[in-house]
Parts: C-alpha cells; sequence; structure tokens
C-alpha cells in the first residue's frame, strides 16, 4: 500500500526539491543561450545566478533538507532497528554533511517514513 499523505518536513523538502530543479534547468537554458552567443564569465555566472533566482532555491532546498532530517531522527528513536543501531546511526546522522552519500540514503529514507 503506497502512503498518499506526506508530513510537513517531506512536503517541504518535496515541494522545495521541484522548485530547485525548475530554476536550475531555467538557469542551464540561459547558460546554454549565452554560451551560445559568446564566452561566459563569472560575472555573468552570477548574473544568471541571481535573474533565476538558483542561489535562493538552493538555500531553500537545503534548509528543507534540514529540517527532514531532523524530523527523521525524531521520528525512528523508538524504531527497534534504530536501538539496536543507535551509536551507527546517530554518527551517521552527526557527520551528515561530511558525506553525501550518506545524506542523499538518509533522504530517501526519510521520505519512505510513514
Amino acid at each position: 500500500m503506497k502512503k498518499t499523505k506526506l508530513s510537513k518536513p517531506q512536503t517541504q523538502y518535496k515541494e522545495a526539491k521541484e522548485h530547485f530543479e525548475k530554476v536550475n534547468e531555467a538557469f542551464q537554458n540561459k547558460l546554454a543561450t549565452v554560451q551560445l552567443l559568446g564566452v561566459v564569465n563569472q560575472e555573468k555566472l552570477e548574473e544568471l545566478i541571481e535573474q533565476t533566482g538558483l542561489h535562493t532555491a538552493l538555500n531553500e532546498l537545503g534548509a528543507a533538507e534540514k529540517v527532514l532530517l531532523e524530523w527523521s531522527h525524531q521520528e525512528i528513536q523508538n524504531e527497534k532497528d534504530y536501538l539496536q543501531n543507535k551509536d551507527a546511526v546517530d554518527r551517521m546522522y552527526a557527520f551528515i554533511d561530511q558525506d553525501p552519500n550518506i545524506k542523499a540514503k538518509l533522504i530517501q529514507a526519510a521520505m519512505k517514513i510513514y
């Protein structure tokens, strides 16, 4: 049975990710156009990032990831698997920003809670 209702942190993450992907696509399209017309420099990149809102979307996605991961860590506190592996799991959460692969796996797992 597939769950249909997401928690607030899951919904916020999903919306932030979708928004980031949309903004990033717009940025990539504008960048491709600029590349066709000439040389891309730092100033032009910054202008495109500002125009598309890419930096803001990335910040919003990062904030949503943080809330989602904090929420998921709280949600699993009473799970049998967590209790049996508490130290290892807590270590993963503590060092989440040092390993993008672990972070991605924990985000995927967090989106499957409930």
